[in-house]
Parts: C-alpha cells; sequence; structure tokens
C-alpha cells in the first residue's frame, strides 16, 4: 500500500510539471480548446477555465488530500537585472518564496475548507479528493535584500500569479476536473511577501477565493447550497 502511494504521489509530480508546461500557453491565447485531455471546457463563475471529465462529480467528497503547492516564476521575472554583489537574490531566497507561498496555500486552504466541514487529510480513501495545485507565472518585484536581523520582504504591485489545480480521485486516480485561473492583485493591494505568512496580503486574498471555489464546489455537489 505504501509503495502505492508513493508511485501515486510521483504520478502526480510529473503530471503537476506537466501541466505548468501546458498552462502559461492556455492563459495565452484568446480562444481555449474545448476539450484537453478528455476533459471538457464547461463554464464557471469561479475560474477562467475549467474542464471537467464527462459525467464526473464531486459528490461524496467529504475529505481533501491537498499536494504540496509546486510554484514557477514568470519568464520575465528577473529581479536581479539591475543588482550587483551581495543585493542579487540567490537560490536560497527564490526558494524562500516559493516556500512562503506554499506554506500560506496550504494553511489559508485548509482554513477555508474547514468552514464547510472537509478535512484536509493525507491518507487516500472512497471519500478523499485529491488535489494537486500549483501556481505558475508568478511575477513579483524584491527590494533590496534587508539588513540583519530584518525579515526578508518582497512585494508586487499588482503582482499576478496563475493557479492551476487537478482534482482526482484518491483511489483511482482518475482524473475529474482540472481549472486554471489567472490573477492579479487588486489596486489596492499588494503581494507581500516575508517570513511571515501573515504578510502576504493580497496573495493571501486570491489564495481564499481559490479555496472558497473548492469549497463551494464541493459544498453543490453535496447538496449543501
Amino acid at each position: 500500500m505504501a509503495t502505492n502511494h508513493r508511485r501515486m504521489r510521483a504520478l502526480s509530480l510529473v503530471c503537476s510539471a506537466a501541466l505548468l508546461a501546458l498552462a502559461a500557453p492556455l492563459v495565452a491565447v484568446a480562444q481555449a480548446p474545448q476539450e484537453w485531455d478528455g476533459l471538457q471546457q464547461r463554464p464557471s463563475k469561479s475560474v477562467k477555465f475549467l474542464y471537467v471529465r464527462p459525467d464526473a462529480s464531486l459528490e461524496g467528497y467529504k475529505r481533501v488530500r491537498l499536494e504540496p503547492l509546486q510554484v514557477s516564476f514568470d519568464k520575465n521575472w528577473d529581479p536581479n537585472r539591475s543588482r550587483v554583489g551581495t543585493n542579487r537574490l540567490t537560490s536560497a531566497d527564490f526558494d524562500r518564496i516559493k516556500k512562503t507561498l506554499a506554506d500560506a496555500f496550504a494553511k489559508t486552504s485548509a482554513q477555508e475548507l474547514a468552514k464547510g466541514g472537509y478535512e484536509v487529510v493525507s491518507e487516500s480513501g472512497p471519500d478523499v479528493l485529491d488535489v494537486t495545485p500549483s501556481v505558475v507565472d508568478l511575477y513579483i518585484t524584491a527590494p533590496d535584500k534587508p539588513t540583519a536581523g530584518r525579515s526578508t520582504t518582497y512585494t508586487a504591485d499588482p503582482g499576478r500569479m496563475t493557479l492551476v489545480a487537478e482534482l482526482r480521485d484518491s483511489e483511482t486516480g482518475t482524473i475529474l476536473a482540472r481549472a486554471v485561473d489567472p490573477q492579479s492583485a487588486r489596486s489596492s493591494g499588494t503581494f507581500q511577501m516575508s517570513s511571515s505568512v501573515a504578510s502576504l496580503g493580497a496573495a493571501n486574498q486570491i489564495i481564499a477565493r481559490w479555496a472558497a471555489a473548492l469549497r463551494n464546489a464541493l459544498d453543490a455537489a453535496n447538496g449543501k447550497k
């Protein structure tokens, strides 16, 4: 059982990497394809692009297994373009940005799902929905690196990122739906990423909207609305 679980998680990571490559061109096109890997595009008020397996339903799913958020930056994002010496961001800085966003995604998603009574779990089961999320084309601006004793802070105004999320049955691995949703920070907010997850600002608001969309979809499927 443990071996099968590891294989499924490895497959999930491979699928996530493939989605990262496919999502950017999908967001860029004016007319998205009507079919994607056997999934049919459906209208949605929550995300820009929603693809659903024919006859699939989220009915019966009471718990969620949320994979760690994978993050990739916008190809045009180059915060070191005008930086020299110790002011340049290092690979550790880039990793810290990714981890901060991933931690915030996990925390905020769990909080939003809990509002509907959906527990985030680590095991598979007949009532467990697998969710594999990725953020692509993350674009933020980073100020000068702080002096010793101050937390590293990254801001983006307006800032943007795109969610790619895949929903699967946790036992069979059958894909049920895929969502692609580009979002920008509102003019009244900025992306603020520091060592404190509480400092995510507008980015956290976007994450909360994504998590609420999933909760609402589960509520609708389970007759809670």
